[in-house]
């Protein structure tokens, strides 16, 4: 049970590591996170490319902070 734990936390810790790496090395996720973090996704270009290829998926922004009933 231990290695399973000890295993699963080696995996996610790489994950961060490497998904770290991405966003500080490719300026289009960079830019992304800093647009996630001033909270202006739309600005990003990574949201434009995904608006652009998936046109039929509804990208509504109404009611984000709302809570679920």
């Amino acid at each position: 049970m231990e290695r399973g734990v000890t295993v699963l936390v080696r995996i996610m810790v790489v994950a961060f590591v490497v998904g770290g790496a991405v966003i500080a090395l490719h300026p289009d996720f960079r830019d992304t996170a800093k647009a996630m973090w001033a909270g202006d996704i739309e600005s990003s270009a990574i949201w434009d490319s995904n608006r652009e290829y998936h046109r039929e998926v509804s990208y509504g922004m109404d009611g984000i902070d709302e809570v679920a009933e």
